[in-house]
């Protein structure tokens, strides 16, 4: 089981780590193959245990579980140190404690952190599958100084740590090693009442000096797979799964500072609120769940970095708000069976997109007086129903009401209002029937989007409702699930006025202008748009040799942007990867992969959009270094979206290497680098470094600082599209593109200091300036080429004439007349931003929590198109922010 965090195409392990391991030698002691399959009976109390991490109770004093295999990095070897275990039950909650023996017990690394944290510590590690349905469970984690970590287990293999149950956890250090107990109530579980029940259990180690991995079950390195290789456990009989009533009020209170603007009636330079809300989880007979919040409140989450963003398409964010992200594995869809999904230039459409829920306003007033808009749309309520039925039918629901925003409006004095988002509902249904004990699956999912407006200009910008269907399914192949076949297919219905229906067929992710795309037609009088989508996996699970294939297709009317996630359509999307997987240490690396892979895209007309090879190379050394490269090289091909709409044009040949360098975790000090150069001939250069030192400062102190700097210098950037009649072999439009030379300096920044497992305070600022300069506009002369006719280049007539006091250029094709002049703005730019949130969390309670939040917005665009790293930082640093402070009070009440 483990928890995963990106770091570029590197991944860092936290829970449960299920990673490559060495084969046995002939010398081992003991025959792992004896311990694949093991028992355990759990024992019902006679007398209470005290959950404080010291092993007194009468329980302790009877014969312990004990003997733990290694994963990592003997695979097959016995623990270097013992670890004996006890498990009992009363009426409500499961008690687990351990004596985790360690010869060097002043070694024993206890490092504390807030829940969740990814903090390198020793570990105690518990994963139950309540449902025995071999594929989902929950797992509990303890470290020697008391941090508590917990989540979910899906699809045999796939972790997430966001769910935080109410479960009492406490360890001790003495002269012999470390001690754990737990205490799991019932109602945090999930299962169907039985006489006597049969869950399934996994038992886990982590010694972090040694980077030794142990687990009570035997698992092979090349075997994938964790909680349908768990240990069985019986004996917990007279236990009715409990009612579960949980109830958490909130109150938060917001006070902000921000610029004030000399005669705006909208902002005096402070605002004041108060807010109540509250979350609920109510169970519903054994195994049916429901979550509500009314009135939520996120102040305490942290902010989004800042990006330039100067694609066509919208700016991935990734989910961090509680609600959303808790049990967000319910709605996964098409993630089943196959435990590897490699991607090429292809992104999956996700039918849920919870960053959708309360985002800004999508309408805008247009006004020279003065504006106050809310930042998000008001999430009324939402609630989530999830559970399984009869072990092997899972159900899951989810509503949200977001409430209708109005934009303040003061012009010559008078003020009124508009609405600028509508009252909105999002809906969405997910079941998933599985077979076999999970060897075979399929699923259905079913969202459903519809607006009400009250100004019908809204109509024009938004779709009235949208409706999304999607069918997934997945099976096994072999007996020892050697290989793993999964899919998907969906189909997308969206209605709307005809202007709304017009734009969407235009935006960047339809283009249905193209006008020598002869499989897609603009249609005027269009008022709803249909789609479909699909996507088959074909993975091999065991062993040494990787092989991974996939095809994609999306049809150019899909449109799930609704409720959830695409950045285009009609593509055909295919490759083929082929590798190896080396588990034996040899005399420089631990473990090491390699692998190819061919991948093509075609759009619906056939015609070939991109074609690329992938070489995938990866190490581990001894001493637990790593180094990882991403290689690829595409030949020339067509681009028919470079245009934005217009006809396609050459996409010349070129390459890009990405390698990643990450130091021993387990040292105080950790480094990570990362270096990509990218080369795209007559079009594109770049260099981009990252990079990332972590401080562990004793055992309560966390630094992380990673820099990055992305110097890129692109000849063909977008700038704008203009009709004129001449431009006859462009079909009566120019394209105006510039080259762009674009430096980017950024730090994100990290500290996380923890009191006590309970109280904590964490902090993340980031530094982001990024300056474009734009130079040699130009305009493509013909389709199917790579051909431009560039403004102000002495060997055509093209001119170009700069007004500083419009700001901007005068550019003319033919140097002839001014009729035939068209003006582009100044684009160059310089945007600096410093973000951050600062945190202060103390649990007091058990599932009651304080927030003292602190979060600074600030931004700066002095000096356009010119980068000084001194003078940027100043203008950043004098410019005046917004700062928002919240206090945050919530209360569990439940059992």
């Amino acid at each position: 089981m483990y928890s995963q965090r990106k770091r570029g195409l590197m991944y860092r392990p936290m829970v449960f780590i299920f990673l490559a391991g060495i084969l046995i030698a002939n010398d081992n002691p003991i025959n792992p193959e004896e311990y694949r399959s093991r028992e355990i009976i759990a024992v019902r109390l006679e007398n209470s245990i005290h959950v404080d991490g010291i092993l007194t109770e009468t329980i302790y004093s009877t014969p312990p579980y004990r003997t733990f295999i290694q994963s990592e990095p003997d695979n097959g070897r016995l623990a270097t140190e013992d670890t004996d275990f006890w498990i009992a039950y009363d009426n409500e909650a499961l008690y687990i404690g351990a004596r985790l023996w360690d010869s060097q017990p002043d070694s024993i690394v206890a490092r504390m952190g807030r829940r969740d944290a990814p903090v390198q510590s020793d570990e105690f590690q518990v994963l139950i599958d309540a449902y025995h349905d071999r594929r989902s469970g929950f797992w509990f984690v303890l470290t020697p100084a008391g941090t508590i970590q917990d989540g979910t287990a899906s699809n045999d293999s796939q972790f997430d740590d966001t769910w935080d149950g109410i479960w009492q956890g406490k360890a001790s250090i003495d002269s012999q090693g470390w001690t754990a107990e737990m205490r799991i109530p019932f109602s945090q579980l999930r299962f169907n009442e039985q006489g006597e029940y049969v869950w399934g259990i996994q038992l886990g180690r982590m010694i972090k000096r040694r980077n030794e991995h142990s687990l009570f079950t035997y698992i092979a390195r090349g075997e994938s797979g964790m909680v349908s290789r768990s240990a069985i456990m019986r004996g917990i009989r007279n236990v009715a799964p409990p009612k579960r009533r949980e109830f958490t009020p909130y109150i938060t209170s917001n006070y902000s500072t921000l610029p004030a603007e000399e005669d705006n009636p909208f902002y005096n330079g402070r605002e004041t609120k108060l807010n109540l809300g509250t979350d609920l989880k109510l169970g519903i007979g054994s195994n049916i769940t429901i979550d509500a919040t009314f009135n939520p409140d996120f102040g305490q989450v942290e902010v989004d970095p800042s990006v330039i963003n100067l694609s066509a398409y919208e700016t991935f964010y990734h989910e961090k708000r509680p609600f959303f992200i808790e049990g967000a594995d319910i709605f996964s869809f098409g993630r089943g069976g196959p435990t590897s999904r490699w991607g090429f230039n292809y992104m999956e459409p996700q039918f849920f997109y919870s960053r959708r829920i309360g985002r800004s306003p999508q309408g805008s007033i247009d006004t020279d007086g003065w504006v106050k808009t809310p930042s998000a749309s008001t999430i009324l309520g939402a609630a989530k129903i999830s559970g399984k039925l009869n072990g092997d039918w899972s159900i899951g629901g989810m509503s949200a009401l977001t409430g209708r925003e109005y934009g303040d409006l003061s012009e010559e004095g008078q003020e009124r209002q508009e609405e600028i988002e509508p009252l909105t509902s999002y809906n969405l249904v997910r079941t998933l029937k599985e077979y076999n004990e999970g060897r075979q699956g399929i699923g259905l999912i079913t969202s459903y989007t519809a607006r009400s407006f009250d100004d019908p200009a809204l109509r024009d910008i938004l779709s009235d409702n949208a409706l999304g269907i999607g069918l997934d399914g997945w099976t096994f192949i072999g007996d020892n699930k050697d290989w793993a076949l999964g899919g998907w297919a969906g189909f997308t219905r969206v209605t709307g006025s005809i202007s709304r229906m017009l734009d969407l067929q235009q935006n960047s992710s339809h283009y249905f202008q193209r006008p020598d795309a002869d499989h897609v037609q603009l249609d005027s009088s269009m008022t709803s748009m249909t789609g479909y989508a699909s996507r088959i996996v074909f993975n091999r699970e065991q062993g040494h040799l990787l092989l991974n294939t996939a095809l994609g297709i999306t049809s150019p009317g899909f449109e799930g942007n609704d409720l959830g996630l695409h950045f285009g359509t009609d593509r055909i999307n295919k490759h083929f990867a082929l590798g190896y997987r080396w588990y034996d240490p040899g005399k420089i690396f631990r473990n090491a992969l390699l692998a190819s892979a061919y991948i093509s895209n075609h759009n619906f007309g056939g015609v070939k959009i991109n074609e690329m090879v992938f070489v995938v190379a990866f190490g581990q050394f001894l001493n637990y270094w790593s180094i990882e490269t991403l290689a690829a090289w595409g030949p020339m091909t067509t681009d028919d979206t470079k245009l934005r709409g217009g006809p396609m044009v050459d996409s010349p040949s070129g390459y890009f290497v990405d390698t990643h360098i990450n130091s021993d975790n387990r040292k105080d000090i950790v480094y990570r680098f990362g270096i990509n150069t990218s080369h795209q001939r007559d079009v594109h250069e770049g260099v981009n470094f990252s990079g990332e030192v972590e401080f562990k400062l004793g055992a309560r102190l966390n630094m992380e600082i990673e820099p990055a700097f992305r110097h890129n210098i692109t000849v063909d950037q977008y700038i704008d599209t203009f009709e004129n009649a001449n431009a006859v072999s462009m079909g009566g439009k120019r394209y105006i593109f510039a080259e762009i030379d674009q430096k980017t300096i950024s730090a994100d920044l990290r500290l996380d200091y923890t009191f006590t497992p309970t109280l904590s305070l964490q902090a993340y600022f980031q530094p982001f300036i990024s300056a474009g300069k734009y130079s040699r506009f130009k305009e493509f002369t013909r389709s199917r080429s790579y051909d431009f006719l560039v403004y102000g280049d002495e060997s055509g007539p093209a001119t170009i004439r700069e007004d500083e006091e419009e700001g901007g250029y005068y550019l003319d094709p033919t140097g002839g007349e001014a009729s035939d002049e068209f003006f582009v703005e100044y684009p160059d730019f310089n945007y600096k931003a410093l973000v951050g949130t600062a945190v202060l969390r103390w649990e007091y309670s058990p599932g009651s929590t304080l927030y003292f939040v602190w979060t600074r917005n600030g931004s700066n665009d002095a000096h356009p198109g010119n980068l000084q790293l001194g003078r940027d930082l100043s203008d950043l640093l004098n410019a005046t922010p917004d700062n928002f402070f919240t206090i945050k009070a919530t209360y569990w009440f439940g059992r």
